[in-house]
């Protein structure tokens, strides 16, 4: 679900001052805009350094060698593959794990592979710097199918074994599973949705000790909540249905999407607003083991124009961004995140973005409650410098 918001809205996003709808991104579009605002990415970057607050910069630096290593995952989108490559690859000595976006399972039985999937020069570039592979793999179902497959035994076990033999590629350390679509209830069928949250990590643990017995690692994305309560995120999505702790027993690691608070279809405001993140962080180590999660890191953020229409941004677009249309950046210390105001074809655009001094934030949070690591969406989308400083972020 947050994914493809991300990758929709990326589709839509104009160029200040060009015609309407015309793309800012697209799977080859970026290199260009990356490379015309380089120089302005890194003064940014060391105004983010700059501007850090005490106890995000400390230990980073000549102390990073004592201290704790926070694992660091990267996921990878597969229509901007190249770009996602080459920074994990850059980043390879602080990334440890990368989770290419690269299969869909629909029904119980059937995989769908993404563009690129499987590519053997990707497989290769990341053997080659020492990163592991955990491909990432979503679903298709809805609530209804995804609940008529988790009840009945045959189903169940014909997806396990699916879900089993993909991860066990030659080139394969494991899995990424990364379902949200069931996730998804605009009837809020209560009776549903609690079968189902259940059922889901009797899954998870099936998939993972199937990947367990062939050496492989499992690990399973969720969305962010804070509480046990049947509450709908954006009206419609029972994010509780995701029970941390019974799927924090079973998978490796468990992955907190802590991002999207505000998206397309809603008001303007923080993608992830620091009190929510560290409600979401607290709410994680009362249910588990807090060494089993990772948090959740975006590295984009939405630039809304009118009341709720809004398309996405990557952190590294912004500067370019900055440039055309001559905005500045307010840091908000409250909400921890950058957002800046413009006006374009008559309307007040507002944008809100997570940057370095927001992620490394978070980073620091989830270090200090005890998180193995942190998890970004996505490679390719950080301003320069991000990876070692998420790993050092453990000091």
């Amino acid at each position: 679900m947050w994914r493809s918001l991300v990758a929709r809205s990326l589709w839509e996003r104009e160029v200040p001052g060009s015609n309407p709808g015309t793309p800012i991104v697209s799977r080859s579009g970026l290199n260009g805009l990356r490379l015309a605002a380089s120089a302005i990415l890194v003064v940014l970057g060391l105004a983010c350094w700059g501007g850090l607050e005490p106890s995000a910069r400390a230990g980073v630096g000549v102390g990073i060698a004592q201290a704790r290593a926070l694992d660091v995952t990267a996921w990878l989108p597969y229509w901007e593959m190249s770009a996602a490559l080459s920074s994990t690859v850059a980043g390879a000595g602080a990334i440890t794990t990368a989770s290419p976006y690269w299969y869909e399972v629909a029904g119980d039985s059937t995989v769908h592979y993404e563009a690129g999937a499987g590519s053997q020069s990707v497989i290769a570039a990341l053997q080659a710097h020492h990163v592991r592979l955990v491909p990432m793999v979503t679903e298709a179902a809805g609530m209804g199918e995804f609940a008529q497959i988790l009840s009945d035994p045959v189903r169940r076990a014909r997806l396990v074994r699916t879900l089993v033999k993909l991860g066990s590629h030659p080139g394969f350390a494991g899995l990424d599973l990364d379902f949200e679509n069931f996730a998804y209830d605009p009837k809020h069928r209560l009776a549903l949705e609690q079968r189902v949250a259940s059922l889901y990590p009797k899954l998870i643990g099936a998939v993972c000790a199937g990947l367990h017995a062939s050496s492989r690692t499992c690990q399973v994305a969720v969305m962010a909540h804070t509480s046990r309560i049947h509450v709908y995120d954006h009206g419609d999505i029972p994010s509780w249905i995701y029970e941390y702790g019974p799927l924090a027993k079973v998978a490796d690691r468990v992955q907190l999407m802590a991002y999207d608070n505000h998206s397309p279809g809603g008001p303007a405001g923080p993608i992830a607003p620091l009190p929510w993140v560290r409600q979401v962080i607290a709410f994680a180590r009362s249910q588990g083991n807090a060494a089993r999660f990772e948090l959740g890191l975006p590295a984009y953020g939405y630039d809304w124009y009118g009341r709720r229409s809004a398309s996405a941004i990557l952190a590294n677009q912004v500067p370019g961004l900055l440039q055309s249309v001559h905005a500045r950046l307010h840091w908000d210390p409250v909400m921890g995140e950058q957002t800046l105001t413009y006006r374009q074809h008559g309307h007040r655009n507002v944008v809100w973005f997570e940057d370095t001094r927001a992620d490394l934030l978070r980073a620091r949070l989830a270090a200090s409650a005890g998180f193995s690591g942190v998890a970004v969406w996505a490679a390719g989308y950080e301003q320069p410098g991000l990876w070692p400083l998420l790993r050092g972020a453990g000091a």
